[in-house]
């Protein structure tokens, strides 16, 4: 069944607001003038809703995000995460009759990746407000901690690259630089640790996903798995 979707967004109070849009029907799908086999409609669209919602993360994770993390921006980091929470509400909207049990699971493995997304933000708004906080407290400049710097590379690296950017910065410092910033090594392994947690989350996902890539075609023929509207 050929599908038309629309995830529309509205400002309201400052906060992009998700909403799902109405699926409209626009003819069905058929194997040689046989029926599809049961759930294959329902699961066709159902990932390609999720589709929507995954879209909208991945430019985060590429653009939102490591500007975020590049400016130090506290405010942005921490207005991320109810933004991220936005997209779970939507995930939890989309309607789920007759769609394949491993299409959900997909999708819960899509949310394990939120819910990393958000540690991330949050953990990276208190590394950045406890260096914020320090400079505020310093007497000169000359006292302040060393500024994280990142290079030229990190206008093409997403959340991930950023953060190992921002780390490495703190490992190249020299031995002064670093007794300046000590108080920051516990909220930088904590964002390590988030770093860590996306990753895993993120080949959890990858491999499932090939396992439905490798197995739906077989178990419901006639539709292409492979497009990146459905499964990455």
């Amino acid at each position: 069944m050929a599908l038309s979707d629309a995830i529309t967004r509205t400002v309201s109070g400052g906060r992009a607001i998700l909403a799902i849009g109405v699926l409209a029907a626009a003819g069905c799908s058929h194997l040689e003038g046989a029926a599809a086999p049961p759930g294959t409609n329902a699961t066709q669209t159902y990932l390609q809703k999720v589709g929507q919602v995954r879209a909208l993360i991945n430019a985060d994770n590429r653009v939102r995000i490591p500007e975020m993390i590049r400016g130090g921006d506290v405010d942005k980091l921490l207005a991320q995460v109810p933004r991220l929470e936005e997209y779970k509400q939507s995930l939890a909207k989309i309607e789920r009759s007759g769609v394949d049990p491993d299409a959900l699971r997909f999708t819960q493995n899509f949310e394990a990746i939120l819910d990393s997304y958000s540690f991330v933000c949050a953990d990276l708004a208190e590394f950045f407000r406890e260096i914020r906080e320090s400079n505020a407290r310093q007497p000169a400049p000359a006292s302040m901690p060393p500024a994280i710097r990142f290079g030229e590379e990190s206008n093409q690296a997403d959340t991930i690259g950023m953060i190992d950017l921002m780390l490495e910065s703190m490992d190249r410092m020299d031995a002064a630089a670093k007794a300046a910033a000590a108080f920051l090594q516990p909220a930088a392994k904590k964002v390590g640790d988030d770093r860590d947690r996306l990753k895993a989350a993120k080949a959890a996902h990858h491999e499932f996903t090939e396992k439905l890539k490798a197995e739906f075609p077989g178990r419901y023929p006639g539709v292409d798995w492979t497009s990146r509207d459905i499964l990455p």
